[in-house]
């Protein structure tokens, strides 16, 4: 991934490759959304890694001259496929399209890597989770009973191709 590369949406906000100092904040939002996290070490290994992708969406507040992360992608390219491992948004940025945007810059960047498919994997009980992917294009293609422990669920495998 070209580090130098971004895409601006609108006013305020962007999708950027992550760095490392990026990564505590990266963490935090996995954990506020209760997603299984790789933790700083892990994300660190990711952005070593030339086949993965590591975004985080950014709002820019010009009144204050900072920055948040708002949301975060991480995948693999493995071979030909994008397998997702978290894609998150802040609580009070949903349904803004950050989760939209995140996930297109990620399909691009693995569309670039040579990915004709994505897949993922996600909690049967999380519905909201499922329709967004659902609006996205993803079909249900399998499922994983008791995959999940805390709390126990299953885990209903989704994927479709990647566009050109």
């Amino acid at each position: 991934m070209n580090p130098d590369e971004h895409k601006s949406f609108g006013p305020g906000v962007r999708i950027v490759p992550a760095a490392v100092e990026d990564l505590p904040a990266i963490v935090i939002l996995e954990r506020r959304c209760r997603l299984n996290s790789r933790g700083e070490a892990g994300h660190q290994a990711k952005l070593m890694n030339p086949n993965a992708i590591l975004l985080v969406a950014i709002a820019d507040d010009a009144r204050l001259s900072d920055s948040e992360i708002i949301g975060m992608f991480s995948g693999d390219v493995i071979v030909d496929e994008l397998q997702i491992d978290n894609l998150a948004v802040s609580e009070i940025r949903r349904r803004k399209g950050v989760g939209r945007l995140l996930l297109r810059s990620a399909l691009s960047f693995a569309h670039r890597l040579g990915a004709g498919t994505v897949t993922l994997e996600v909690r049967s009980a999380n519905v909201s989770a499922r329709t967004f992917y659902e609006r996205e294009g993803f079909v249900l293609t399998g499922l994983r009973k008791g995959y999940y422990a805390d709390p126990f669920d299953d885990a209903l495998l989704l994927s479709r191709e990647i566009g050109g």
